[in-house]
């Protein structure tokens, strides 16, 4: 007599589960996922309204899971689950020490890409491939460029006809590109590799344009212009006109003039300047020949490349001796320039729009200005010019040599000063030094 056949389950790994009614639950299944190894709870369609519907389905369910398995034994790439905003976002929980300026702009991106991954209905990282990659790339393209229109509210824009430049486009890849290599690494995305990333995120030809900066002429009429700004005055207050101070004398805005001249003469980057401390800053440091001449220290947790360094005075002793008498009027504790990055930001659009200042002024060109003129003049740094201003501000020389070498000519040997060579020499020793002490009162 033959021995009876040992019947098993009919869908071995998942279990059907009866409905609760005191909770209201109806039918589910658990199984356990095998990409991910987790159990799994699912509720059944409420059309699988008979036990033999039920089962059937349970089958298939079971089958599939298996031939899951034998392809993950084959080299199948496995599947993590993770829904996409809970990646994005994992990313900047891990990343919480990058400067809010960084930030802000990584989350910016952030949003494009997730925004994008919507519209295309992609809701998981298992779900993003490098083709889709490469479309989100073709979405940055053809994106055009915004604008603040006059008259709106202060962070509203508007979209133009216009396409936006080839070193913005590249900027947003490099951050999700930055972004997603983070997240591939932490094996959030099983179908993407660190060349998926290169193909479909490579960058946008450009063509390298020399650089903005502000000739000499450009240097006095923003220097002026910051004056004016400073000493502009309301008409009459209410503590002028109740007898409490001469009318007149109240100062419509926060003086912007230093902070403008340290950044054209220091080559600090924005950021650096606005969180400048006054700890930060010896005024009586000796230069390479045993002389006084002040430097300042950035410490590498406020500098955008981590590394921390120090800038001699020695290039401009207009600095110094500006910085010198903010020191004396502020008694030099707390901020140097007691401005936040709103405020600068706000005056430098009405230098712009009210004072007559240069059209091409922004931080950066600012940045750029000392750089072109620290890498020109012979007489500063001599043969070292790219290497030593290079330092100063804080790049690479390959950097210095690529954007300033040959930039600007006919600078003077005699200029050794940094004023000297953007030919500020007599305005900082008048008017701009009694406005910027009076300021820092």
């Amino acid at each position: 007599m033959a021995a009876k056949k040992r019947k098993g389950p009919r869908h071995p790994g998942v279990v059907l589960i009866k409905p609760d009614a005191a909770r209201r639950i109806g039918w589910r299944a658990r199984y356990r996922d095998p990409d991910t190894h987790k159990l799994v709870k699912v509720s059944l369609d409420q059309a699988l309204t008979t036990a033999e519907q039920r089962s059937v389905w349970a089958v298939n369910k079971s089958k599939q899971i298996a031939k899951r398995r034998i392809e993950l034994e084959s080299g199948a790439v496995r599947a993590t689950g993770t829904k996409l905003s809970e990646a994005l976002k994992k990313y900047f929980a891990a990343n919480a020490r990058l400067r809010e300026g960084t930030l802000e702009n990584y989350q910016r991106v952030s949003d494009k890409f997730e925004a994008w991954a919507a519209r295309e209905r992609i809701t998981l990282c298992d779900d993003l491939t490098r083709p889709l990659l490469a479309d989100f790339r073709t979405a940055l393209i053809n994106e055009k460029r915004r604008v603040h229109s006059a008259g709106t509210k202060r962070n509203e824009v508007r979209e133009t006809d216009e396409s936006r430049s080839a070193h913005t486009i590249n900027g947003d890849l490099v951050k999700i590109g930055t972004i997603l290599r983070y997240l591939v690494d932490q094996d959030l995305f099983p179908r993407l590799t660190e060349g998926d990333l290169r193909r479909a995120l490579k960058h946008v030809p450009t063509t390298l344009e020399r650089g903005e900066y502000l000739k000499p002429e450009e240097c006095q009429a923003l220097l002026r212009a910051a004056l004016s700004h400073d000493a502009a005055t309301y008409d009459i207050t209410r503590e002028e006109h109740r007898g409490l101070r001469p009318a007149g004398t109240t100062r419509r805005y926060d003086a912007v003039a230093p902070l403008i001249t340290f950044v054209l003469l220091s080559g600090c980057r924005f950021g650096e300047a606005i969180g400048l401390r006054w700890d930060q800053v010896d005024l009586d440091a000796l230069d390479g020949e045993g002389q006084r001449s002040g430097e300042i220290h950035l410490r590498g947790s406020d500098v955008k490349t981590r590394q921390a360094r120090s800038i001699g005075l020695d290039v401009s002793p207009a600095l110094h001796d500006m910085l010198a008498r903010m020191h004396e009027a502020s008694g030099g504790k707390g901020s140097v320039f007691g401005l936040t990055r709103p405020q600068a930001e706000a005056a430098a659009k009405r230098l712009r729009a009210e004072y007559g200042a240069p059209k091409t002024f922004t931080w950066q060109t600012l940045r750029r200005t000392c750089g072109t003129y620290l890498t020109n003049a012979p007489g500063i740094f001599g043969a070292a010019s790219a290497y030593r201003s290079a330092r100063q501000l804080g790049h690479s020389v390959q950097v210095a040599e690529k954007h300033y070498v040959g930039v600007i000519r006919g600078i003077s040997r005699d200029a050794r000063t940094l004023e000297a060579a953007m030919q500020l020499s007599e305005l900082l020793s008048g008017s701009v030094r009694a406005s910027q002490s009076e300021a820092a009162q």
